[in-house]
């Protein structure tokens, strides 16, 4: 017994530390990477708002388009208000703003063209 330099303790401590400070960045890794795909997931969301909501307005049209559009849409998961810009020869220039309920928001001006009834360009689209 006399003999032991005491080379056991601090190997145990030395392995134990390295163990827990690599758990505690897999942690950290973790929350960040969840805050992430939270991110992502509320900026998918607030685009497919803005998708439903050109269907739902461009279905409701028939050969003529009304003079005022202007609106808001409901859905489960936020609302999408759109309103006419303005209209040049056979196009139409339609802003949608999308809101989600933890209030992300994104926002695109179409371009739809009367003759075709058809959604020609995506002229600009911003997630903030």
């Amino acid at each position: 017994m006399n003999n032991q330099k005491g080379v056991v303790f601090p190997m145990v401590m030395i392995v134990a530390s390295v163990f827990i400070m690599f758990t505690i960045l897999m942690i950290d890794q973790f929350i960040i990477d969840k805050k992430f795909y939270k991110e992502v997931e509320e900026s998918l969301v607030a685009d497919h708002l803005v998708h439903l909501a050109i269907k739902d307005v461009t279905a409701e049209w028939g050969e003529e388009i009304p003079k005022i559009i202007q609106g808001e849409i409901s859905y489960p998961n936020g609302v999408v208000r759109y309103s006419l810009m303005k209209q040049e020869g056979p196009y139409v220039y339609i802003e949608f703003s999308s809101k989600t309920k933890n209030d992300r928001e994104g926002r695109v001006i179409i371009q739809y063209d009367k003759e075709a009834g058809e959604v020609k360009e995506w002229l600009e689209k911003q997630a903030v």
